[in-house]
Parts: structure tokens; C-alpha cells; sequence
């Protein structure tokens, strides 16, 4: 063997020497014959030198076309000169191709060749895979990966960058035309079990879902026995026959909970549908008016333990958000399903009293109370921040209202209050000052508010040993990690309503002055736009409390009286007005020069729904690089799922959103676009 490669490798060092040599040797001869001819003929030497630079342009148009050619005859001929060592390459089990930067195929190995044989003749690499690309093959860093799919199969492709050396010139590839030549290897890993496993692991893996009956008890109430049962066996069946269409087992575990277990794979089909099953529970009806409804949390995970708590944290955010709806939880991900419907208020006091009782046990366990409501504070989230406060001094403790910059809104009350001697120094502290009063021993409670980042100070919350949230809008995000109690009623007017609701119950010798009670009073006026929207029993309740307790409305009413000046601003901005789809109008205010233009805004988005035809209305203010959109809808339009979708929220029709650095017009296409894609899936109505 060993005189077999010697007399091969003399061979073709002979055949490469006279590929170079002898053409340029016969090139040399023709020169000097050139130059001979001079001494002989001048007509001769020209004819000579004619010759001579026709043979210098064909000799080197013969090397461009056959250099390439020639480079992959020498590969070939330092794999078939590697002898042993070549073998073994060429039957290595994972398929490799050797190019150049330009990806003309240059060598491979038998495994390949499989693959490139049934592709046909083409010299690209892109011939076999139609997805690889220049920038794939000359990757950033040294090595690349990309995933292609071929017949069926999936591969990984590692594509090493080799310059070709001195070094390895002499001891591999001994007779690569250029020193510097970069070299394209890629090989190819076979991953379609892997990925079929892995994809397999994922479907496979625990579904949990937590069912609850929201209106459980007036389901049962509001029937004669024969008629109870007929519904609850209706309602067992209408949710284990739509589980069973996914291999789902559903277990009872109370008269108004379900636990519901099935693959992940089957969770795509179920969302598809957007959950059916809220609309199919419906059909069974409590009373003239009132039908049954769902609150569904569906949590994943690797385990059934994490799905189980993804599960329950997802039906908590549903209950929170007004039930009627389903929340699904994959991992950081949250998804909203339904949540259409106005939730019925409850009128009755005991989960105020329960709540209220908490939060007192809270107070007195901590040193002290810090109050602090949301961003561009108005008259409901300053009101029900001086409620609280009121209820941490009665208990005796010292109590702190964080507000940061004063707008036209608050202004007239803010002005009273400071004017009072128990206001007039040391409650009220801005942002800088608050970390110094905030730590593990204080009570921090937000009121009128649920979204971390809206928050007036969001790390405050971080510093706290103890959070509690007050809101009545509906719940958009997940839990506060140190939050020890939480009381979400999306069914009340406002947090002003909710705090005088819960200040008899904290302590029995709370007293509210006429100061506090007008504040509380004013804060519900504002958000029930004078007792015309979302209101309920207790909200009238709430007020005659105030009313008692000294709350003059004539004052309030002056308090809030529009100046001439917002008035022309509310009149520029109905000129706006614009109805970019039937039924629903979009306005701009203008917030130059305005105290409060957010106020406004949401004041001219109630004015528009006076409108004949007007089903929602959609006003924007554009503060600092920010704009800020108030909606406001009848009651069979919900506005809240339009502002979720544009990172907002509130209730089904009253709500709103922030867009940082967002112009007004970017803010109105966004709108329009939004607002056409759910009309056309029907998500709004």
C-alpha cells in the first residue's frame, strides 16, 4: 500500500507541476522568441508580441475556468491520499460537507453524498437546504447553528469557519490552491427524535384547571328544591361533558368548585373556542334577568403541584376581575378569556366587615400606616387614602398619605384639608420623603389601584412588611408577592365607596367630621360621574352614610364646578370627535395649558356617550410624551378588554390606559387597529 500512495502521490506531483509549469514555461519561450524576432524583422517582433499577449489572455481565462475545478480534483486527491485516515472521515456516521464561503459544495462525506446525490448536480449548498444563506455560512462568531428541515426530518446544522493555514496545508490538505483560504465545515446532527420527545414531554405534561360557580348561592335560592337539583345536575354535566371532549377528569370538590385535570396538548383547542363553556353554562338561568356563571382558572407546569398553584393564582385573578372568565397561566404568560358581562353586585356587608376587621388587625400590629394611591392622584384615590387614615388614628397609629404632584382635580379639597390643623403638617409627605417612613414594621395600603407600575412609588412595596390593596377596579395583573391582604370588589363605584363602607366595622369610634365625609362623598361623585354610572345599592348606601355623617352636596357640587377655561377646553376637544367605526368616536383634548387634562379627558368621554349612537368613546391627552386614553361605553360594550389589550384596564365601562412615549397620532392607530381586529372576533360586545 505504502509504494501505491509513493507512486500516487508522484503522479499527480507531476500532473500538478505540469498543470503550472509547463504553460508558463512555454510562456517564457514564446517571450524570448519575442524579443529575438525584434533583431530580425520589426514586423516579425510586433506579430510576435501579438502572439504573445493572445496566449497571456487565453492562458489566463483557461485558469479562471478550470481553477475550480482543479481545487476540488486536489481535495479529492488529499482525501484519497490521507489513505486510512480518509476512510475513516468519509464513513464518519454524522453527515459533513466541506464549502467555501460562497457555499459551492467543495468536499463531503459518504453520508452526505445520500443526500446531495438525490438533490441532483447543483454546487451551492443551498441546492440541498433552501433555507441556508450567506450570513448563515459566515457566522458572527467562529462556530453557528441554524435548524433546517429536509424530507420530513429535522437537523441541526453546526457550521465551523477553518482558515486554512501553512501549518495545515503541509500536514493535511497539502495541495489547497490559496494560503488563504477560508473553509466552510458544517455537519449535520439529526435532532427529529429529540425534538419529537421533547415536543411529546410538553403535551404531555399537566393541565390543571379550578373551576368556580360564581352565583352559586342564587342558584340554589332562587328555586324550589326539585328545581335546585335539576340545575346543579345540569351544570355537572354541561362541565364534564365539555372537559371529556380532551381527555380532561373533572372531580367535585365543593357544591360551587370543580377541579379539572387534562394534557397541555389540549389546551390550544380549548383556547381556539375561547372557552365555550362560559357561554354553554349560561343557558341555565337563575331568574328572569340573571344566568349562571364560571370563574376558571387554568394553570401548566412541569408538575402537577405548579400547575395546581398556577391554577388557583389564575382563578383568584378571574374572581378578582369580575368572574364570568377564564385565566389561563403558563408560566409568566397570562391569557384572558370572556369577562363580557357586568358582575351583579351583592348587597351585603359581609366580606366588608370581614375585610375591614383584617385590615384593623394589620394596623395595630404594625408601628405605623402608610397610605399611597396611584399616579396623577384624583379625588377617589385621595379620598380613600384620607378614609384610611382616619381608621389608622382612631386605632392610634401614626398614618402617612404619600402625594406627589397636586392636580386640578384634588386641588379645592387638598386645599381644605391642608387648611385644617390635623392635616396641616406631617400627613401628607411626597415621593423623596417616603422610603424614610416605610419599613419591615409598616402597614403600606394602596387604595385605588392594582397595577404595580401605576403605582406612585412601585419599590415601595419591596420595603413593606406588610401590603394591602383596596381597589375597585378590575384585577389585570398578578399577585404582590408580599401582599397580606387583598379586597377587590369590581362591583363598587369607587375605592371612596369601599372605604366608607369598611370605616364602621374598623373601629367603633371612628367619627367622621364633615371634612372627611365630603371628601369620601366627592370621590363617588366623580367616579359615578354624579351617581349616573356603575352604580349599585350600596353605593347609595355609602352615600346616605356620608350624608349622615355631615357631606353637604351643594358644597361638593361648587367644588368640582368647571371653570371657563376647561369649559372652551372640553368644547376644542368635542370637536374632534370622529367616529371611526359605527358606534364608537374617538376625540383628542388638548393638555397644554390645562390643569388636570386627564380629568377632562374622561369628562369629554362621558359627554360623547350623551350622543345619539354612540356605544363607546375613546378620548386621548398626550402629557409629557405620554398619552393617556379614558374610554367610557353603555353597558353592552366593554371598553376594559379594548384598554387590557392596550396594556390598561378597568371595569366593563369605564376604563383607560397609559402609553409611554407614544404620540397621539401612533396612539390613535394603535386604537383604531385595536378596535377593529376585536369587532371582527366579536371580543367587545
Amino acid at each position: 500500500m505504502e509504494n501505491d500512495r509513493n507512486k500516487l502521490q508522484i503522479k499527480m506531483g507531476i500532473v500538478v507541476r505540469g498543470y503550472f509549469i509547463f504553460p508558463l514555461a512555454f510562456g517564457c519561450l514564446l517571450a524570448v522568441l519575442t524579443a529575438a524576432m525584434y533583431f530580425i524583422s520589426e514586423t516579425g517582433g510586433l506579430i510576435s508580441t501579438a502572439i504573445l499577449l493572445a496566449y497571456g489572455v487565453g492562458l489566463a481565462i483557461f485558469f479562471m475556468i478550470n481553477n475550480k475545478n482543479f481545487e476540488r480534483g486536489l481535495v479529492r486527491f488529499a482525501r484519497q491520499y490521507g489513505g486510512l485516515e480518509g476512510e475513516l472521515i468519509s464513513d464518519f456516521p454524522i453527515p459533513y460537507v466541506i464549502t467555501d464561503p460562497d457555499g459551492r459544495i467543495i468536499a463531503y462525506n459518504r453520508i452526505f453524498g445520500n443526500i446531495y446525490e438525490e438533490r441532483g448536480s447543483g454546487e451551492n449548498i443551498s441546492n440541498v437546504f433552501e433555507t441556508v444563506t450567506l450570513e448563515d455560512l459566515n457566522p458572527a462568531e467562529e462556530t453557528g447553528n441554524i435548524s433546517v428541515t429536509y424530507e420530513g426530518r429535522e437537523y441541526r446544522l453546526v457550521i465551523k469557519r477553518l482558515k486554512v493555514t501553512k501549518d495545515l496545508i503541509e500536514s493535511k490538505v497539502a495541495l489547497l490552491p490559496h494560503h488563504d483560504m477560508t473553509l466552510c465545515i458544517i455537519y449535520m446532527f439529526d435532532e427529529t427524535e429529540t425534538i419529537n420527545l421533547t415536543r411529546k414531554l410538553v403535551e404531555e405534561q399537566p393541565a390543571v384547571g379550578s373551576v368556580y360557580v360564581d352565583n352559586f348561592e342564587e342558584l340554589i335560592s332562587r328555586n324550589m328544591d326539585i328545581q335546585q337539583n335539576i340545575n346543579i345536575a345540569m351544570l355537572d354535566k354541561i362541565i364534564g361533558e365539555y372537559f371529556s371532549k380532551v381527555e380532561g377528569i373533572v372531580r367535585k370538590l365543593e357544591r360551587d368548585r370543580y377541579f379539572v385535570v387534562f394534557k397541555k396538548k389540549y389546551l390550544a383547542t380549548l383556547q381556539r373556542t375561547k372557552f365555550e363553556i362560559l357561554d354553554q353554562v349560561r343557558t341555565l338561568e337563575i331568574g328572569e334577568d340573571r344566568s349562571v356563571t364560571l370563574s376558571i382558572g387554568i394553570g401548566t407546569g412541569p408538575d402537577f403541584l405548579t400547575a395546581e398553584q398556577a391554577a388557583e393564582s389564575g382563578l383568584e385573578l378571574a374572581l378578582g376581575r369580575g368572574g364570568d372568565q377564564v385565566v389561563v397561566k403558563e408560566g409568566a404568560r397570562i391569557y384572558y378569556y370572556g369577562g363580557k358581562t357586568r358582575q351583579a353586585e351583592k348587597n351585603t356587608r359581609v366580606k366588608a366587615r370581614v375585610k375591614a376587621k383584617a385590615l384593623r388587625d394589620i394596623m395595630i400590629s404594625r408601628d405605623r400606616v402608610v397610605i399611597m394611591g396611584h399616579k396623577n392622584c384624583d379625588m377617589d384615590s385621595f379620598a380613600a387614602a384620607v378614609g384610611i387614615h382616619l381608621a389608622a388614628k382612631a386605632l392610634g397609629k401614626p398614618s402617612y398619605i404619600i402625594l406627589n404632584r397636586e392636580n386640578n382635580t384634588i386641588r379645592p379639597a387638598l386645599e381644605l384639608f391642608r387648611e385644617d390643623s390635623e392635616y396641616s403638617e406631617g400627613v401628607f409627605i411626597t415621593p423623596e420623603y417616603a422610603f424614610d417612613y416605610v419599613d419591615e414594621s409598616t402597614a403600606l395600603v394602596i387604595v385605588d389601584v392594582n397595577k404595580p407600575e401605576i403605582f406612585e412609588i412601585p419599590d415601595l412595596i419591596q420595603r413593606s412588611g406588610s401590603v394591602v390593596l383596596i381597589d375597585h377596579h378590575l384585577q389585570s395583573g398578578d399577585r404582590i408577592d408580599n401582599l397580606v391582604l387583598s379586597y377587590i370588589d369590581p362591583t363598587a363605584s369607587s375605592a371612596s365607596e369601599m372605604v366608607a363602607d369598611m370605616i364602621p366595622y374598623i373601629a367603633d369610634q371612628i367619627k367622621l367630621r364633615k371634612l372627611e365625609a365630603e371628601a369620601l362623598y366627592g370621590g363617588i361623585v366623580i367616579d359615578t360621574d354624579s351617581f349616573t354610572k356603575n352604580t349599585g345599592v350600596k353605593t347609595f348606601e355609602a352615600a346616605a352614610y356620608l350624608k349622615k355623617n355631615g357631606a353637604d352636596i351643594n358644597m361638593i357640587n361648587n367644588m368640582f364646578r368647571e371653570s371657563l377655561d376647561t369649559a372652551k377646553v372640553k368644547a376644542l376637544a368635542l370637536g374632534t370627535a370622529e367616529e371611526v367605526e359605527p358606534g364608537f368616536v374617538m376625540a383628542v383634548s388638548p393638555s397644554e395649558g390645562v390643569a388636570g387634562p386627564t380629568v377632562v379627558a374622561a369628562q369629554v368621554a362621558n359627554e360623547l356617550l350623551d350622543i345619539q349612537g354612540v356605544k363607546a368613546s375613546f378620548v386621548m391627552t398626550n402629557i409629557d410624551g405620554r398619552t393617556y386614553i379614558s374610554a367610557r361605553s353603555h353597558g353592552d360594550t366593554n371598553v376594559q378588554l379594548v384598554m387590557e389589550k392596550m396594556g390598561g384596564g378597568g371595569h366593563l365601562n369605564i376604563a383607560g390606559c397609559q402609553m409611554e412615549d407614544t404620540p397621539v397620532e401612533e396612539a390613535k392607530k394603535a386604537l383604531v387597529l385595536t378596535l377593529r381586529k376585536m369587532l371582527a372576533e366579536n371580543d367587545i360586545a
